[in-house]
């Protein structure tokens, strides 16, 4: 993807999302004197990403000046060959002329997004790759009550693992353990098999058995 950032508009909250990038994206930040700071993990996590990273700095001060920047660097990259989704990361309504241009108007039909953050860019691009996939399950709205009943739930787990398997061989295991319990498999011949799949043969049984007699450990399952 196509990231040109509008960062004298957005600021460091534009950039959201920016942990996200991989070698596949473009990223090209415009910017003033008068916003001329960024985060430094911002910098660094985009120059290690190992995406094609530009900067563009207004040379002269002026009304929707980096405005024209931004449609220009566009046009040029489409008339190189781009052909991937762009995304203009800014708050600047201005904007919607240049996406219904490429999306109805130019012979050349391409999408341009307009986002008021990256991570927001890399959702409305909808690909089908694993970073829109955890970026949609990140902002998964979830009711609180619930998620924190569950979470006093694993907490307690956790804690009746960690007794149990104290002083023992498993002890350094406990967060692998948990994952099994958790998994609340159909039947306990499934946990049984899951138990030898993920330790062993020996250390599975050994695992599967101990959970097993554990009254206290599916006490409130």
């Amino acid at each position: 993807m196509l990231f040109l950032i509008d960062y004298e508009n957005v600021g460091n909250a534009g950039m959201k999302g920016y942990d996200y990038l991989d070698m596949q994206d473009h990223v090209v930040v415009f910017y003033s004197e008068a916003r001329k700071n960024m985060e430094r993990r911002i910098l660094e996590e985009i120059t290690s990403s190992s995406c094609v990273f530009e900067i563009c700095k207004l040379c002269k001060t002026g009304k929707n000046a980096l405005d024209f920047y931004i449609t220009s660097r566009l046009g040029e990259l489409i008339g190189e060959g781009y052909e991937g989704i762009s995304v203009i990361v800014s708050n600047d309504n201005g904007f919607q002329a240049v996406r219904d241009y490429w999306g109805n108007l130019s012979s050349k039909r391409r999408r341009v997004l307009l986002s008021s953050c990256v991570e927001d860019g890399i959702i409305s691009g909808n690909e089908n790759n694993e970073r829109t996939k955890e970026l949609r399950k990140m902002r998964e709205s979830l009711t609180i009550g619930k998620y924190y009943t569950a979470y006093r739930e694993r907490m307690r787990i956790r804690s009746v693992l960690l007794k149990l398997f104290e002083g023992t061989q498993y002890e350094a295991m406990t967060e692998e353990i948990q994952n099994l319990v958790e998994e609340r498999a159909e039947t306990s011949k499934i946990t049984y098999l899951n138990s030898l799949h993920l330790f062993g043969r020996k250390s599975g049984l050994e695992i599967y058995n101990k959970i097993k007699s554990c009254e206290e450990l599916w006490a409130k399952r």
